[in-house]
């Protein structure tokens, strides 16, 4: 009788320690399931509140933005425009507000144009983490950059970050060509093109360049986010074994005027262009004498006809005032240009004006004015082009080319000063 009570109070303590050992583990598991609710619940409300990517102060890579101007737990927006992209589209994409975009394009338009940005220019939006507006950059490319802020008022303020200027000399010798020789000096095409254009009156790039000429540049250059690009050639300098050699100098004037000059003040450019168009060839050249191909009467042709197809660009030979826009019968559509020094050129057989030239219009050298046609009496599309002075007709083709205004008397002593430190830094 003892031996069985003892095992039933045995029995009873069992029992209790195995329910406890049940409530113990039920407790925890409803604990851990309560924390874990929680916590997705909070995940939940964070992805509401914050459509975008958050990165802290640590988590910004160095190409994102330097971290000193980035504070902890800013909200940072990245996007790249797509083509078809607008601001508004990219940014209304990743969840930004229409107000807030509306603000930011107020902000931008007087110094951006918002109706035509380009495909891969970059942008980054910048909040605190209560939502706040801290700053939007803009990133035209790799160097025009501009920037949003936020002023005292909460107003919304645009401007552009000034690049960094920076003068450069480059030097290099001609192997096969000038545009992979500056290449090989590690420089872009624009600046072997803009020395080429300075230097277009003296050297025929394509025929007298030889092997171990050499040339000098003294560039102007912006830099910003590791990019550079060049702003201007301020001095150049060629030595050729057939051109000998050429020193141009960049110079403003006190007028506001700009061009290169000679070491002794005198322009390179010429006055005139040496054609008007690229032509095929030259169907009729000035003649005192010529049977008239649509008439068949001998008669003089006091200008130069230049085949070409139609539409070809027509430009004027120099700066001036355009006087006549009209139509004439045996030269169809037309135009008539004053120049400097009582200079007057013509254009004729055009198909069609540029647009905005009409009588009255200035007009500068290399401008577009017109385009080949057939109009009037013509076999075929082509130019006519006739230049005089004091109203007589001359043979372009054998004109010698006048250059253009040197430098004025009164800035002379400047002209002089700048050529010295260009020179300091050709050397």
């Amino acid at each position: 009788m003892e031996k069985r009570k003892k095992f039933f109070k045995i029995l009873v303590i069992g029992l209790i320690v195995v329910i406890a050992g049940f409530l113990t583990i039920g407790l925890n598991i409803s604990k851990t399931q309560n924390l874990a609710s929680e916590k997705t619940s909070q995940k939940s409300i964070i992805s509401k509140k914050s459509p975008f990517k958050i990165k802290t102060k640590n988590q910004i890579k160095s190409s994102d933005v330097k971290s000193s101007d980035v504070s902890a737990n800013q909200v940072i927006i990245e996007g790249i425009l797509k083509r078809g992209d607008s601001l508004y589209s990219s940014l209304h994409r990743q969840g930004i507000s229409p107000g807030e975009i509306y603000k930011l394009k107020k902000a931008l338009s007087p110094i951006v144009n918002i109706n035509s940005l380009p495909v891969k220019s970059k942008y980054r939006l910048i909040h605190n983490t209560q939502g706040k507006f801290v700053e939007f950059i803009y990133n035209l490319n790799p160097i025009d950059t501009y920037i949003v802020s936020s002023s005292i008022s909460g107003e919304l303020k645009a401007y552009k970050k000034k690049p960094i200027l920076k003068i450069v000399k480059i030097e290099g010798k001609i192997e096969d060509s000038f545009y992979n020789a500056v290449l090989k000096a590690n420089e872009s095409p624009e600046v072997a093109a803009s020395f080429a254009d300075i230097f277009k009156w003296q050297i025929d790039f394509n025929t007298e360049l030889r092997k171990d000429d050499t040339f000098k540049l003294i560039v102007k250059k912006e830099e910003q986010n590791n990019f550079s690009r060049p702003v201007r050639v301020l001095a150049a300098q060629y030595k050729g074994k057939l051109t000998g050699e050429y020193t141009a100098i960049f110079f403003k004037d006190s007028n506001g005027h700009s061009d290169y000059y000679t070491p002794n003040g005198k322009s390179l450019r010429k006055a005139f262009l040496r054609a008007p168009l690229k032509y095929k060839y030259i169907s009729s050249p000035f003649s005192y004498h010529r049977l008239h191909p649509v008439l068949r009467v001998w008669r003089p042709h006091l200008g130069i006809d230049y085949a070409a197809p139609t539409g070809t660009p027509v430009v004027a030979i120099a700066d001036g005032l355009v006087t006549t826009v009209s139509w004439a019968n045996d030269c169809g559509r037309y135009i008539k240009i004053k120049h400097l020094n009582r200079y007057e050129s013509v254009y004729a057989h055009l198909s069609r004006y540029a647009k905005n030239i009409k009588r009255g219009v200035r007009v500068y050298q290399g401008q577009i004015i017109g385009y080949v046609g057939s109009s009037g009496l013509s076999t075929g599309p082509h130019l006519y082009f006739a230049i005089s002075r004091n109203g007589k007709r001359m043979n372009f083709l054998k004109m010698k080319m006048p250059s253009a205004s040197s430098v004025n008397s009164k800035d002379i002593p400047r002209f002089k000063e700048i050529k010295r430190n260009y020179y300091s830094l050709l050397s």
